[in-house]
């Protein structure tokens, strides 16, 4: 891991959920999304597992930034706001963005998040955060609930709906969309979930980059056309990557798959994301640096992982999607409150509790 030093990592996606009881807005449904990461983090190393009790908590900012910044080698990071609708905050409160980036000026960035089909107006909406936090991208997820349980499914390339957001994203000066795929909340309809939507609003908006966020997941080798086929369309890898806890041969297959249609070229549109705290970053970026991907089929021909590949997946890639200067973070990096820091154990700088 020492080989790490010198590598910049951008974790393109981190929270900061409140899973309590008392955050649930729709149970039913928020509860399903409870189970899902409290099923993942059984799965999780001797060391790395939280209690039960830990994980369904309200989890403060100093957790995120400690497990980054005090507990792996992560040197920058993006939080993401949520607008998950299951729950009162949706899942990650706007303030605890605003938090991360006014604690870690040098380390941190953010994007907005809107509701594209629950909220009465989401293009004030967004407005409204651009004014208020000055994030560089927004973020939207494929459901939305009424406090009843009815569900909506959005669509990326609805012309009436998602395409005048997409405007005034670009309008405001935003540089990315993020959106939440691959994944589904529950037991809900899996349609929405699926890619094909991202590439119509890709295709029409050239100067956005478009994130898939959770990329690989399931869909993988359509998602990996899209990349190919669509300079502005990128994966991120949040959960998709715990498969390298789980089982490492089946992330090696996803990638594959995500990498068929562009082969050797498409290692430049895979963005490294952790959705830490929800996993150990540092545990994540161990497994990975030390992988020893077996030789990749693609449709052009095969092609070996290098060091040099993961390089750019775990920094390189984001900088250039995201629009971000390498050599500047590290600079403004050198010197902060981080830059001395003796790397912890895992979570002992934070106050989860670890599962014996």
């Amino acid at each position: 891991m020492d080989e790490l030093d010198d590598v910049f990592v951008a974790d393109a996606v981190v929270h900061a959920y409140n899973q309590a009881e008392s955050n649930f807005r729709v149970p039913r449904y928020a509860q399903q999304v409870a189970e899902i990461g409290v099923g993942l983090e059984s799965k999780m190393p001797e060391g790395y597992r939280r209690t039960r009790e830990s994980f369904l908590s309200d989890w403060p900012i100093e957790e995120t930034e400690n497990a980054l910044f005090r507990e792996s080698r992560t040197d920058f990071a993006v939080i993401h706001p949520q607008s998950i609708t299951v729950f009162h905050d949706g899942l990650t409160a706007e303030s605890k963005a605003e938090q991360f980036v006014e604690r870690n000026p040098t380390r941190a960035a953010a994007l907005a998040s809107v509701d594209a089909v629950g909220m009465d107006d989401p293009q004030a909406e967004l407005t409204r955060q651009v004014e208020a936090f000055d994030p560089h991208g927004v973020k939207v997820y494929p459901s939305y609930w009424e406090q009843d349980g009815t569900h909506h499914g959005f669509k990326m390339d609805d012309p009436e709906v998602a395409f005048p957001l997409w405007e005034h994203a670009a309008d405001l000066g935003l540089d990315v969309v993020a959106v939440h795929k691959a994944l589904p909340f529950g037991a809900v309809p899996m349609d929405s979930y699926k890619v094909g939507d991202v590439e119509e609003a890709a295709a029409s908006f050239p100067d956005l980059t478009f994130e898939i966020v959770h990329g690989g997941l399931s869909f993988a080798e359509e998602t990996g056309w899209q990349i190919a086929r669509h300079p502005n369309v990128y994966v991120n890898l949040e959960l998709t990557l715990a498969e390298l806890v789980t089982s490492p041969e089946s992330f090696a297959e996803t990638l594959e798959d995500l990498l068929y249609g562009g082969g050797e070229l498409a290692l430049e549109k895979i963005l490294w994301g952790t959705g830490a705290p929800h996993f150990h970053p540092g545990l994540l970026l161990e497994r990975f640096w030390e992988y020893d991907f077996p030789e990749m089929k693609s449709f052009s021909g095969t092609f070996e992982i290098t060091k040099e590949d993961k390089r750019k997946i775990l920094g390189e890639n984001w900088a250039e999607a995201h629009g971000f200067d390498v050599d500047e973070i590290q600079s403004d990096i050198e010197d902060d409150q981080y830059s001395d820091v003796e790397l912890t154990d895992e979570w002992e700088s934070t106050g989860f509790e670890v599962a014996q």
